[in-house]
């Protein structure tokens, strides 16, 4: 048993489940350097204590001597009495950093079973927490009926959360950077919160405390969105990272559209209480496997942690790590402008960044708009059950694995060409976007105009609408990221905002949009068609930056 202990411990160091028994005294993470360095520093500060005694003369005459780093290390010395800062902290023997490119400590040298257990957990907390937009929406009318409020007020039980996880990136992003917080303990408190607080929204009886609970309970899930992708960056080798954001995004969009069939089911085998009741048990089970077997991923919190042990093993708070003690000189207004002013002003500042926010933002308004036009087509027109409805959007799921294989292909094919040639640049990924723009008009206006003739139309259309939007989000996020990488942050942070906000109010107006402009026999075409010709004319912008976006990046400050 005791082996068995050991050998979880091991594998599974910086996990939840391992903080607390560390904490507890229950167990102990070895970190078998530690001692060493201990000594030689020891051995390090009475040679310093020595040369101090020295004539300066003298010492400025005698080589440094050879000095062990706090990873263990042997450096040797240099034949100079000044050396430069980074050579100074390269042998200060109380900065703790990894062993050299093979620590196995780095996420980079995990097995790669534990690195398919970690990015399988990714995935899985991104589709149950993403999964909770939209599984409410077939309780909807149940709701409506129990509280007595219109489909507007029914409607921000949706449009709230989307808000939600779209401001939550602003606290939760910064806060994953900082050394001494990381990203696996926002992802198991957050989660902790969200399952409880969907007992909340089970028991609830009013609707304001429902809206309220889901507005919380969007702030809460969005780490997951906000910090997911970087966690898989974390343990992914660069070159292979794109394969593996594509296969997270996968589940980032699968997520809502599964979230209504699994809501339906609950409707109708119980009420609209048991959606809540079964996201509840779901997000349990999941914050169960992540205490037990999702370590942490970032880093600087990675070495943060080491530093801790080695402080406690040796009794020498003189241990320190370069990213906390850089952290330590921030204030509350740096990191303020960092959070919350920077976003906005990259958007105002910005021609690329704001033409492209706002191309995503219609993307993503125009997806959670379908909310409010499948009932209208599926349930109105073909008169499908509640469940036969949640069927409807697997279309999306299936545009999900077409959109993929092109990205692969765009990646493969191109991307790594134009790399041999010597000829890539951020542009290089605006190619992709350029090449599937056209198919998201021609989805709105399949859905709309083919509402009438055979349900199989208006989901061939989801397959369409995947396609442009799954690679648009691929492209852009590619561009965006090589083009500001020194604000790479800000610049996502304040695309999400743009995002959660178009997703937060297109389906409070959807319905009356689309009984408004409807006519006999095609119920969604004309409110589809205003948004297929908005895209017509956003399809235009990578076009535009394909030509123009050097120049533009070339007179930014905010470029690296």
């Amino acid at each position: 048993m005791r082996a068995f202990v050991a050998s979880y411990v091991n594998t599974y160091r910086n996990t939840f489940a391992v903080d607390v028994l560390e904490r507890l005294n229950l167990v102990r993470v070895d970190e078998e350097f530690a001692l060493r360095s201990e000594s030689e520093s020891s051995c390090k500060e009475s040679t310093l204590q020595d040369e101090s005694n020295e004539e300066p003369e003298a010492r400025e005459k005698q080589p440094n001597g050879t000095v062990a780093s706090a990873d263990g290390s042997v450096s040797g010395g240099d034949d100079t009495a000044e050396g430069s800062k980074d050579e100074k902290e390269a042998v200060d023997p109380f900065l703790v950093a990894f062993k050299g490119e093979r620590d196995p400590d780095h996420p980079h040298n995990w097995s790669v079973l534990k690195k398919v257990v970690v990015i399988i957990e990714i995935m899985l907390l991104t589709c149950v927490t993403y999964m909770g937009s939209a599984i409410y929406t077939p309780g909807q009318e149940e709701i409506q009926k129990e509280f007595h409020v219109g489909h507007v007020v029914g409607t921000l039980n949706l449009s709230m959360y989307v808000l939600g996880y779209g401001l939550g990136p602003m606290v939760f992003s910064p806060l994953s950077e900082f050394a001494i917080y990381g990203r696996q303990q926002l992802y198991i408190v957050t989660l902790f919160l969200f399952a409880m607080l969907q007992i909340g929204c089970a028991l609830v009886g009013n609707i304001a405390g429902l809206v309220i609970l889901r507005f919380i309970t969007g702030i809460l899930c969005s780490p997951s969105l906000a910090t997911g992708a970087a966690s898989i960056g974390d343990i992914v080798r660069p070159e292979l990272v794109p394969i593996f954001i594509g296969m997270w995004s996968i589940g980032a969009v699968a997520a809502p559209v599964t979230g209504p069939l699994l809501g339906a089911s609950m409707v109708v085998a119980k009420n609209w209480r048991w959606i809540f009741w079964l996201l509840m048990w779901m997000s349990s089970a999941l914050l169960i496997l992540l205490v037990f077997f999702f370590p942490e991923t970032g880093e600087d919190n990675i070495i943060y942690r080491r530093c801790v042990r080695i402080r406690k093993i040796t009794g020498n708070d003189k241990y320190y790590t370069f990213k906390a003690r850089e952290e330590a000189k921030l204030t509350l207004k740096d990191i303020s402008v960092v959070a919350l002013y920077r976003p906005f002003e990259i958007i105002v500042k910005e021609p690329i960044v704001l033409a492209l926010d706002v191309y995503i933002a219609l993307c993503y308004g125009t997806f959670y708009l379908f909310f409010e036009a499948f009932p209208i087509v599926f349930s109105g027109v073909y008169r499908f059950t509640l469940i036969e409805l949640g069927l409807a959007y697997m279309g999306f799921c299936v545009g999900c694995v077409f959109a993929y294989a092109i990205s692969l292909t765009f990646l493969t094919q191109y991307g790594a060409k134009q790399v041999q040639r010597n000829r890539f640049t951020p542009e290089t990924f605006l190619v992709l976007a350029m090449g599937v723009c056209w198919c998201l008009p021609l989805s709105l206006f399949l859905f709309g105009w083919a509402a009438s003739v055979h349900w199989t139309l208006p989901m061939l259309a989801e397959i369409f609408f995947v396609i442009c939007v799954f690679n648009l989000f691929q492209a852009t996020f590619s561009y965006l990221a090589m083009s500001y990488p020194k604000h790479m942050a800000s610049v996502f942070a304040g695309n999400g905002i743009m995002r959660a906000g178009f997703a937060c109010a297109f389906p409070l107006f959807g319905k009356a949009m689309y009984d408004n402009l409807a006519i006999k026999g095609y119920p969604v075409a004309w409110g589809s068609s205003l948004l297929g010709f908005f895209s017509v004319g956003l399809a235009i912008i990578p076009f535009f930056l394909y030509k123009y976006g050097p120049y533009l990046r070339s007179k930014s400050r905010f470029t690296g």
